[in-house]
């Protein structure tokens, strides 16, 4: 599978990887179940992606101006994932983390 990304986009993919491992070594040291570990993690994990991404993409842009034409450009640097801007990519994280919530009540019931 190739990933397409500009700018830090590709850490749509990290965060959610990185806080996975940290919850599971903190969900084993206070006796969370797999996939409550797995559902907090998401949650974090989109939370973080969205806030992330939100600072990321709202930074300004250079303004070039044509001395011909004097039309104005603004060139900004854009973090996307597969050309979806990072802070949209939090929803589907989040999405994924309330069905893994449904399974784990679902199963206990």
């Amino acid at each position: 599978m190739f990933l397409i990304w500009q700018g830090l986009g590709f850490l749509v993919v990290l965060v959610p990887l990185a806080v996975l491992l940290v919850m599971s070594l903190l969900g084993s040291m206070v006796n969370l179940s797999n996939i409550a570990t797995i559902v907090l993690s998401l949650i974090l994990s989109a939370a973080a992606v969205f806030f992330l991404g939100k600072r990321l993409n709202s930074r300004p842009g250079r303004i070039l101006v044509d001395p011909n034409t004097q039309e104005s450009v603004e060139l900004r640097k854009r973090h996307t994932l597969f050309w979806i801007p990072m802070q949209y990519w939090a929803f589907p994280i989040l999405l994924i983390a309330i069905i893994a919530a449904f399974a784990l009540f679902t199963a206990g019931a």
